[in-house]
């Protein structure tokens, strides 16, 4: 059976007769070693600046295969091509569907040359066409097309589809094939075009988190979140779990882009503040409203008819009661989205692990078709990143809108952020079941631990590890001290501390603000979802609890090149107990 990208596709992603040739194409055992990619986007073509090829079905030494599904009844006259579907709704097409395929063939053979070079083996790869017609017979021949063009309801009902795509490599792409050589495209090769045919998901430019600076970054797509982009256009609701680095944040930024270009309006949610102010300086589109969830309820409450009221609800309020103010702006949220009668095409939430089933009453009202039967992807971390109490999991509270089968689930495990080391260490922290891969292959040390001696100057090392830094030449915009307690707090090694190595310590949240000399500072809550190429961690003087283990896990994970962690020596049998028991269920 062929690998189809996406693996699945929904209802209401795909046209039937592509869901049909989609099952066509998976189920036969003569497609074994085939790769089909399902609505293949081209951002160059001939006849236009954008283009889609429903199928491209790449065969090893053979070539590939550019399929353009035609379903419902077809006609032509004077020239002029229709389709109608079963409904009876009729389509004028700008061209026949052999001239569409032929021209799609063009585009995509132009775009793989443009890549490649001319003399590149992967530009030798003998590309062709077809047109698949499931529901009718082929209309007849004319000059425009071969016979061997065309698959039609009578090749599909008596034969398996490879046999008729073999028929299009034997008639059109075998001519092409090297002379007693190597036949194109080889494994080596075929990996190549594929990976380059993932391209328009593979890159992409991002701002870093750096307060101080505006820090362009490239930020390289791994194949496993090209998959997820695949399934996230074939399918309206999905859910996906992955631990922090596994690129959640920037996958739901991408998609929120692509939802807003292609004139969908969409509701882009976090939980974190910081987070989402560093959401809202990114340049996603107008049509994306973005923000906290507790902001975007407070923004509809005030818009509508119950602001008053809720204003009294919130007079009322108890000294620091936050479940009271979170039911009240889910309850008036709910309200407001319903009177507000304009729901958003898409909803995206990030840090799913942080809300709870009251936060999701009123978005049921915010999309179009509800929870149900709407348009949403959501991201989370259920394992290790829920701060804000016990960790959600939306599976059963989405089960009250919509079923549990009416979504799909999908898992991130591959890190993307972190080095390598960071990367390991994370997992052994977080006591994850299952090592995190990395695209990044490099045995540097980069997480450094520094065990202070009962007795030591904890802030003396602190003075020292920044002294370092600085004789290596790593500048302070790169780096960030966390704690887990705020600066007042007495237990904090920053309590008293003004500055560091001449560095004025300030707050992150504060730093554009600040004296040039400065080092940036912040609690692990407040710098949730963030990240930073340094990380200082420091008060690592609790490991014993979930609680604890689950900050320092999220600490950790905020580092993208050096991780230095300042810890209690107390602790230190309970760090390397860890790392036994890690490498004992994970073998070299």
């Amino acid at each position: 059976m062929a690998r189809m990208i996406p693996p699945q596709i929904e209802f209401a992603a795909a046209s039937a007769a592509e869901r049909r040739v989609f099952n066509f194409l998976s189920n036969d055992p003569g497609t074994d070693g085939w790769t089909a990619l399902h609505s293949l986007g081209l951002a160059r073509r001939r006849a236009g600046p954008y283009g889609e090829i429903d199928f491209v079905v790449m065969i090893p030494g053979e070539g590939i295969v550019c399929l353009e599904v035609k379903g419902g009844r077809v006609s032509c006259e004077n020239g002029n091509w229709r389709t109608m579907d079963r409904n009876g709704v009729i389509a004028n097409l700008k061209m026949s569907p052999f001239m569409q395929a032929r021209e799609a063939m063009f585009a995509l053979k132009g775009n793989i040359k443009t890549h490649f070079g001319q003399g590149n083996p992967e530009s030798k790869c003998p590309i062709g066409y077809a047109v698949v017609f499931p529901d009718v017979e082929c209309p007849p021949a004319t000059p425009e097309f071969e016979p061997a063009d065309a698959i039609d309801v009578k090749d599909l009902l008596e034969r398996p589809i490879s046999e008729s795509i073999n028929r299009v490599v034997r008639s059109r792409l075998r001519e092409f094939q090297s002379r007693g050589g190597e036949r194109y495209p080889t494994p080596p090769q075929l990996k190549a075009i594929l990976e380059y045919l993932r391209r328009d998901f593979e890159s992409a430019v991002t701002e870093s988190v750096h307060i101080s600076r505006t820090e362009e970054k490239l930020f390289r797509w791994t194949k496993e979140q090209s998959d997820c982009l695949s399934l996230l256009k074939n399918n309206r609701r999905c859910l996906f779990e992955g631990a922090a680095g596994t690129g959640k944040t920037l996958l739901a930024l991408e998609y929120a882009r692509q939802a807003n270009e292609s004139g969908e309006k969409v509701l882009f949610l976090c939980f974190n503040r910081p987070l989402g102010d560093w959401l809202k300086k990114q340049k996603v589109g107008e049509g994306v409203e973005i923000g906290t969830w507790h902001s975007a309820m407070g923004k509809f409450i005030y818009a509508g008819s119950d602001a008053d009221e809720f204003e009294e609800y919130v007079r009322k309020k108890p000294d620091d009661d936050f479940h009271y103010m979170r039911k009240g702006f889910s309850f008036y949220g709910e309200l407001a989205l319903e009177d507000r009668g304009d729901p958003f095409d898409v909803l995206v939430i990030d840090e799913a692990q942080d809300f709870n089933k009251d936060m999701l009453d009123p978005l049921n009202k915010a999309i179009k078709g509800g929870l149900a039967d709407g348009k949403w992807v959501i991201f989370g971390d259920f394992h290790r990143q829920a701060l804000y109490g016990k960790s959600s999991d939306p599976r059963a509270d989405l089960s009250r809108f919509c079923g549990p089968d009416r979504f799909t689930k999908a898992e991130l495990r591959i890190n993307c952020r972190n080095t390598r080391g960071i990367a390991k260490a994370m997992a052994i922290i977080g006591d994850l079941d299952k090592p995190l891969r990395n695209h990044d292959q490099e045995e540097e040390k980069t997480v450094k631990p520094v065990y202070l001696k009962k007795g030591s100057d904890a802030q003396e090392e602190l003075q020292n590890t920044v002294r370092r830094l600085m004789e290596n030449n790593v500048s302070m915009d790169d780096v960030i001290i966390l704690s887990r307690y705020n600066r007042q707090n007495p237990k904090s090694v920053l309590a008293g501390v003004e500055q560091i190595q001449g560095f004025q310590l300030v707050d992150f949240r504060n730093a554009a603000r600040a004296a040039r000399k400065h080092i940036k500072f912040s609690t692990i809550h407040a710098f949730k979802g963030l990240e930073s190429p340094v990380v200082i961690l420091v008060d690592i003087d609790q490991v014993d609890d979930h609680k604890s283990q689950s900050l320092l896990y999220v600490g950790m994970s905020r580092a993208r090149s050096l991780l230095i962690m300042l810890i209690d020596s107390k602790h230190s049998k309970w760090f390397r107990d860890r790392k036994d028991r890690w490498d004992e269920k994970n073998p070299s």
